[in-house]
């Protein structure tokens, strides 16, 4: 079941450890909008540090030279509230992909981006690279017909459920983040999995 619990490390692999976060650093377009992406998987902010260099070196954040060794997870532990607003997608339903397609493309479903803005923090599965790849043949409409048709929605959810999606948590309001605390960060060199 994906959640957040009181003391639940979370994980953030990037080119840079982040002790301080910054939400005006956070790129739009992402599955769950504008906000600081975590995973309860090591394994899978790990596996996420190579991208993230990649990324870095393309938009000149890092010289070409950077060593991707020098990557960073960054580890905090969540600290629970009960007037922080959550909701936490259990499964790629058909609110989900319409969800994380409106973010990707701000035209579609405009009023589940309403419904869901007034929430600080959004859990569910995260789109691997195979699944990102679905998503954007499902928003181009290139796939079964037009996003949000019951053709579409149905062949697109089938193709995403043998994936085996991990969980991700949006960050999306200062007021969350002020619910982590900044444990430490592993270099990715350094790490042996």
């Amino acid at each position: 079941m994906i959640g957040l619990e009181d003391g639940m490390l979370l994980y953030h692999g990037s080119y840079v450890s982040i002790p301080d976060i910054d939400l005006n650093r956070c790129m739009g377009g992402l599955d769950f909008g504008r906000g600081f992406y975590l995973t309860s998987s090591y394994e899978q902010a790990y596996n996420y540090v190579q991208l993230s260099v990649r990324k870095a070196k393309h938009i000149g954040a890092v010289p070409k030279n950077f060593d991707p060794a020098d990557g960073q997870i960054s580890v905090y532990k969540f600290h629970y509230d009960p007037n922080i607003l959550a909701y936490f997608f259990q499964e790629p339903s058909i609110e989900w992909l319409h969800f994380v397609a409106a973010n990707r493309k701000k035209d579609l479903f405009p009023q589940l981006l309403k419904k869901y803005s007034v929430i600080d923090i959004i859990g569910g599965k995260i789109a691997d690279d195979q699944t990102a790849r679905t998503l954007q043949i499902y928003i181009s409409g290139e796939g079964a017909g037009e996003p949000g048709t019951p053709k579409a929605d149905k062949e697109t959810i089938e193709k995403l459920l043998p994936n085996r999606l991990k969980d991700q948590f949006c960050f999306r309001t200062q007021d969350a983040v002020e619910h982590l605390e900044f444990v430490r960060s592993d270099r990715y060199g350094d790490i042996k999995l």
